[in-house]
C-alpha cells in the first residue's frame, strides 16, 4: 500500500512540475516588438486619486517644463517601442515609424532611429510634439518596423494604417 502511494505522489508531483512548466512557458512574449503609445492632450495634470498613471506619464513628459509656453510645447503624442532581436550580431538595424496627420492628408511622414550593432534588445521613443503637432494635428494612423539589414524583421500598425 505505501509503494503504491509513494509512487502515486511522485507520479503527481510530475505532472504538477510538468504543468507549471507549461505555463511559465506559455507566459512568455515571443514579440519581437511592442509599442507603446501615449496622447498628452493638456496641460492640465490629472489628481493622484482619479488617474495615478496618467498623472506620472504626464509628469514625465513634462519634467523640467516651467513655463505654460514650454509645457505646451509638450503636447503631443508618445510611442514607446521595445524591441529585442537575437538576429546576426554586426548588422545594420534601425527602426522606422511611418505615419499621418490630420492635416497632411494622404501624405506619409516618417522619423527612423539607428539601433547599435551589438545590442540585442532596447527602448525607442518616438514623439509627435510640439510644433509639428500644433499645425499639422494628431496622428491618425501609424507603422512601425523593426529592420535588420533593410530587410522587415517585424511590424506593428495601427488600426487604420493601410
Amino acid at each position: 500500500m505505501k509503494a503504491i502511494s509513494a509512487l502515486f505522489s511522485g507520479k503527481l508531483l510530475m505532472l504538477f512540475a510538468s504543468c507549471l512548466l507549461i505555463l511559465l512557458a506559455s507566459c512568455g512574449s515571443n514579440d519581437v516588438m511592442q509599442v507603446r503609445q501615449f496622447h498628452l492632450r493638456s496641460i492640465q495634470v490629472e489628481s493622484m486619486q482619479q488617474a495615478p498613471m496618467i498623472r506620472g506619464e504626464q509628469m514625465y513628459r513634462m519634467r523640467g517644463e516651467v513655463s505654460m509656453e514650454e509645457r505646451n510645447k509638450c503636447l503631443g503624442q508618445y510611442y514607446s517601442v521595445k524591441w529585442r532581436h537575437e538576429g546576426s550580431r554586426g548588422a545594420s538595424r534601425e527602426i522606422i515609424m511611418d505615419y499621418r496627420q490630420a492635416a497632411t492628408g494622404s501624405k506619409i511622414l516618417s522619423m527612423s532611429r539607428e539601433l547599435p550593432a551589438d545590442a540585442n534588445s532596447g527602448l525607442v521613443e518616438f514623439s509627435v510634439a510640439g510644433e509639428s503637432y500644433r499645425t499639422r494635428g494628431r496622428v491618425l494612423a501609424w507603422r512601425i518596423r523593426l529592420l535588420s539589414d533593410k530587410e522587415v524583421i517585424e511590424e506593428k500598425r495601427s488600426y487604420l494604417w493601410r
